[in-house]
């Protein structure tokens, strides 16, 4: 028995001199082909400089989620059941394992598929965490900013010497020069991805008054259980609590500053003093330790040497001549760390660098210690100090290309003889795994136990990020 054949599918066997079944043959064909070019392109969300963790999912059917997850590793930590799954899997958990096409409807925060994301990437286009900052880089506040279109950056059209802002696309002046010749036709605006958390979440219990361990407080009227803050150490005291020890009668709430003891508004004053009286020249003996690594690393000592100096900057005292030193630190930040993005979704980052307070989180109290070499900052850090018992510092680098020269260890020696000069005793913070044997071996901290975690956070809320330990040490006297 034989088949009748229309006259074009004749045409089509004869033209491509293969059996009638061909073209079934070559449609699996192609399609193996393109899955298979898919899952080397899929690939790429999961390489090092693909996807990064944290980043949230969700699968889409027609507008409609039907799933939440974020990436994690080599996979998706599933909303459904807190479990790391494959894409795949993912898919089948949001009820839709028959379609089999996970990449094409998991959508990251950004609105693209991750099949869109993979080519981009393959494309070579860069993936940047966050949306654009809603704080002018240079001097800290909103208001009508210029977005960078390649970069989160933002600034006000007066900080940049600008009449108005521009009508076309915009690059600021980091963005150019990094691209060279600052061509925009060679720039691409890199994707936005929002991670899904990246500022630790502590299962320690934090904060509540320092006395009563209580949460409670009073808002509507001032009475016994009413909270104030001690604007340096930042511990909460209910005002019934400090008039039943005997420690103060309040009142009213205080309408200035206020300090729960005599060393919180001595470090107060002296912190102030410091941003106010300016640059202060390093010790001769932190010049000769550049001076040496220079010459172990083989590099011209400049002439300039004896101009090397350290500042305190406080953003939340919005000094017009700390800005620009300012914006160099957060710059600084953002070079050496990757975004800090807090549950609202907002890069932490200049939110610390300029002492601001958002979503629950205070950072008013920190404290911007930087490094000047030739008027130009080199190495910064974020200090707070929590009265005389504890400081922590959060953050603290070096820009890439004044690594390796001796200005980090001098930094930290300019901060520890503050902490000193201030009779602060421990000195604690967050490192990461390839940095915490530099911190311990070398700089003499130690990991702390949960037990002592736990007893700091009683009383002060210390900054803590995820994937690092927390470390400790000892201020050494005698430093000043």
């Amino acid at each position: 028995m034989y088949l009748k054949r229309t006259t074009d599918e004749w045409k089509y066997a004869v033209k491509n001199s293969c059996p009638y079944n061909s073209g079934l043959q070559l449609k699996r064909s192609a399609d193996s082909c393109t899955k298979r070019r898919d899952n080397d392109l899929h690939r790429l969300l999961f390489m090092p400089n693909g996807l990064p963790d944290g980043a949230d999912l969700a699968y889409y059917v027609k507008g409609q989620k039907l799933l939440g997850g974020y990436k994690q590793g080599n996979g998706i930590v599933c909303g459904c059941c807190d479990v790391e799954i494959s894409p795949s899997q993912f898919e089948a958990h949001a009820g839709m394992a028959a379609r089999r096409q996970p990449y094409r409807h998991i959508y990251t925060s950004s609105g693209l598929t991750l099949h869109d994301i993979a080519l981009s990437l393959a494309s070579g286009q860069n993936l940047t965490m966050g949306d654009s900052d809603d704080m002018c880089a240079i001097c800290g506040d909103g208001g009508h900013l210029i977005l960078c279109n390649g970069c989160p950056r933002a600034f006000h059209a007066d900080c940049l010497g600008l009449e108005c802002a521009p009508e076309s696309r915009w690059h600021c002046l980091n963005c150019r020069d990094n691209v060279g010749n600052g061509r925009e036709s060679s720039m691409v605006r890199p994707i936005m991805i929002r991670l899904k958390r990246d500022d630790k979440a502590s299962d320690f219990e934090m904060g509540g008054c320092v006395i009563c361990r209580q949460h409670d407080f009073s808002v509507v009227k001032f009475d016994a259980r009413t909270v104030i803050i001690c604007d340096q150490c930042e511990k909460e005291y209910h005002v019934g609590c400090l008039q039943d020890i005997g420690l103060f009668e309040l009142e009213e709430l205080h309408k200035n500053k206020w300090f729960c003891c005599d060393d919180c508004n001595r470090i107060y004053m002296a912190l102030q003093n410091s941003v106010s009286a300016g640059a202060e020249t390093i010790k001769t003996s932190l010049s000769e330790l550049i001076i040496k690594k220079h010459e172990q690393r083989g590099l011209c000592t400049y002439e300039g040497m004896s101009d090397i100096q350290w500042r305190i900057l406080n953003g939340k005292s919005r000094y017009p001549e700390h800005l620009p030193l300012l914006s160099r630190a957060a710059a600084i930040f953002r070079e050496c760390f990757d975004p800090i993005v807090a549950i609202s979704g907002r890069d932490l980052i200049p939110v610390m660098v300029y002492g601001r307070n958002i979503s629950g989180q205070e950072f008013g109290g920190m404290y911007c210690i930087v490094l000047i070499v030739n008027s130009v900052v080199v190495s910064a850090g974020l200090l707070r100090i929590f009265g005389c018992n504890v400081a922590e510092l959060p953050l603290v680098a070096t820009s890439r290309e004044y690594q390796g020269k001796g200005y980090f260890q001098v930094l930290f020696s300019c901060i520890e003889r503050l902490l000193c000069s201030l009779n602060v005793e421990k000195l604690v913070l967050p490192a990461a795994g390839d940095a915490e044997s530099m911190w311990t071996k070398k700089l003499g901290f130690r990991k702390m136990t949960e037990d002592q975690l736990s007893k700091y956070l009683r009383e002060v809320q210390l900054t803590l990020f995820n994937k690092t330990s927390m470390l400790e040490k000892t201020v050494q006297p005698g430093r000043e």
